[in-house]
């Protein structure tokens, strides 16, 4: 009786010995068709700002984020994600050098200005299949123009950086300019009078040293963008029809004329020749600067550290007045794995589906009008600030070799500061080296 308890107990083990390895046999058989797949995401560590619920952000936590929600439900694939931040120094390092390579990024978060060199290497891979109409009509078509080349879309666009002028409210109304201070929570728009009316009544009730009226720099090529559009301001376009810089037109003379006017006249700050752009954000903060630069997320700081200040846009001729508008987005790099690509690209696309991952946005200014209507009511200028799209400049252009017009165009600026070159000289000097500049990457 007890050999047949036992008989049977083996009989059982055995059965279920069998049952379990069939079982395992079939897990791996069915594991098997799921490819594994690891994707390398290289970063920068750009600021998202403070989100309610989740602080401060920056596009790392926005992939952490991203990856652990995207791997619990993605069935095509058996995705690893791994995820790195380099300095904005080490880019050629992180990117360019490991191409090619195992340490290769398969996905980078684009705040560069090298995206048009990659394109024109065949590096990246365009992401127009994974933009559906309803994706496409959500977004403006002014910032789908600034992520293409040559028709194709390379950056899926995920937070826009517009900027506009920033003014301190309590020094207009010690000028007596409180006309000119905009409805609650919108962006003024002045004319070219307006602004030289606010400019001079400032200066003239300025009377403590060391405290200007505009901004103003040229140390180095931080906010290069943002005197590129100062050079708008007479009705001149940066660029002609063939995408080449042309400041030497009346245009682009006079308005070199009213900027080494403003220097002159001490309503910019002295030596701005040796100023870089920080240096007047400090000055504004400081409350030694009337008017500065700022996006929506310095507005924001601007009142938490109890300034009252409001926006306007940048002159223009037709007085409806210039923001400075770029955007930062996903981009995916062509490793040679079709698979590789497109998890990349099925990973990119689930963001834009997902709320939660969308409030990443709002730190910032999302580019989604979606979103922009979802929260603009709760936070503070996003509307405003998301309506004024309409109003943007692109002076960058995707030009290859970007960089390299960087390099030379704040030296012409200083040049003009300085008094070494004439307004005059300084147009076609901006043409020459500008142009040159881009001529070395074709």
């Amino acid at each position: 009786m007890k050999r047949k308890r036992v008989c049977y107990l083996f009989i059982a083990a055995a059965i279920c010995a069998g049952l379990v390895g069939c079982g395992a046999e079939g897990a791996t058989k069915k594991e098997e068709t799921k490819k594994q797949i690891s994707l390398n995401i290289k970063t920068v560590p750009i600021g998202l700002g403070t989100i309610s619920g989740l602080g401060e952000v920056e596009v790392y936590d926005l992939f952490v984020a991203a990856s652990e929600k995207f791997a619990a439900q993605y069935d095509k694939y058996d995705v690893n994600f791994e995820i790195s931040r380099y300095d904005y120094l080490d880019e050629k390092e992180q990117l360019v050098d490991k191409y090619g390579t195992e340490e290769a990024a398969d996905i980078f978060y684009a705040g560069s200005w090298n995206v048009p060199d990659y394109v024109s290497n065949g590096w990246l891979v365009p992401l127009d299949d994974i933009i559906d109409e309803e994706l496409r009509s959500d977004i403006d078509e002014t910032i789908w123009e600034q992520n293409s080349i040559d028709g194709k879309v390379y950056t899926l666009p995920y937070q826009q950086l517009q900027n506009t002028l920033v003014v301190n409210a309590a020094m207009m109304v010690a000028a007596g300019l409180e006309k000119y201070i905009p409805e609650k929570d919108t962006i003024a728009q002045w004319s070219l009078d307006d602004f030289d009316t606010v400019f001079h009544e400032l200066k003239e009730s300025i009377t403590e040293e060391n405290r200007y009226v505009f901004l103003m720099y040229a140390a180095n090529n931080q906010g290069d963008s943002h005197i590129m559009t100062l050079l708008r301001s007479r009705g001149g376009t940066l660029y002609d029809e063939n995408g080449r810089f042309a400041v030497n037109t009346p245009e682009g003379i006079e308005a070199l004329k009213w900027m080494k006017s403003l220097d002159e006249e001490g309503i910019t700050p002295m030596g701005a020749e040796n100023l870089e752009l920080l240096d007047c954000v400090n000055l504004f903060n400081n409350g030694q600067l009337a008017i500065s630069l700022a996006n929506l997320t310095n507005l924001w700081d601007a009142w938490n550290k109890g300034i009252d200040a409001f926006a306007v846009n940048f002159p223009s001729l037709d007085g409806k007045g210039y923001c400075t508008s770029s955007t930062n987005g996903f981009c995916v790099f062509d490793n040679g794995d079709e698979d590789k690509i497109q998890a990349a690209k099925d990973f990119i696309r689930f963001i834009y589906t997902d709320e939660e991952l969308m409030k990443y946005t709002l730190g910032t200014l999302p580019v989604n009008h979606s979103v922009i209507e979802t929260y603009g009511k709760e936070i503070r200028m996003l509307e405003a600030y998301g309506n004024n799209i309409e109003n943007s400049v692109d002076n960058i252009h995707n030009n290859r070799g970007w960089q390299g017009v960087r390099d030379v165009f704040y030296i012409n600026i200083q040049n003009l500061l300085l008094g070494t070159r004439t307004p005059e000289e300084v147009a076609a000097d901006i043409d020459q080296t500008c142009n040159a500049a881009l001529d070395k990457v074709k």
